[in-house]
């Protein structure tokens, strides 16, 4: 994942690197982000996936170490977090915005609800996405073998 520069600066490697992170985290994140669907992520297990995802997508090109390999986990799980706390958020203010309307109920307070989780969940997304994809890489390896 890093090729050797001046004496001890690391680079990030980009061509190996950023493209398997980018698919596994968009298929985790709209995976986790669809309503019903997103009942798979119990136990963040669509954050593991897109971390297993990278890792397949990795190893199938090079040999990359298990440290630098759960590190582009992470950063997938980080991605299919963003995305499913953003689609999370935008399916909650349409949920709630809807059903207040249609009950006659002031569409004011699911505005501000969704919102608020928003504010809240979609860092939280972020963190656990990427503790869980760089988790996912890691089992991908140990169980591959």
């Amino acid at each position: 994942m890093y090729k050797q520069i001046e004496g001890d600066k690391m680079r990030f490697n980009t061509e190996l690197m950023l493209k398997p992170m980018l698919i596994g985290g968009v298929i985790g994140g709209v995976i986790s982000g669809i309503p019903f669907i997103n009942c798979l992520n119990c136990c963040c297990l669509m954050y593991i996936a897109s971390g297993a995802i990278t890792a397949h997508l990795i190893l199938n090109k090079a040999y990359v170490e298990m440290e630098d390999l759960a590190v582009a986990g992470a950063g997938s799980g980080a991605i299919a977090g963003l995305i499913a706390g953003v689609l999370g958020f935008v399916f909650s203010l349409f949920i709630n915005t809807t059903s207040a309307g249609m009950m006659g109920d002031d569409m004011m307070a699911g505005v501000v609800g969704s919102t608020i989780g928003g504010i809240i969940g979609i860092p939280l997304a972020i963190i656990f996405g990427a503790i869980s994809g760089a988790i996912g890489a890691i089992l991908y390896v140990k169980v591959k073998g």
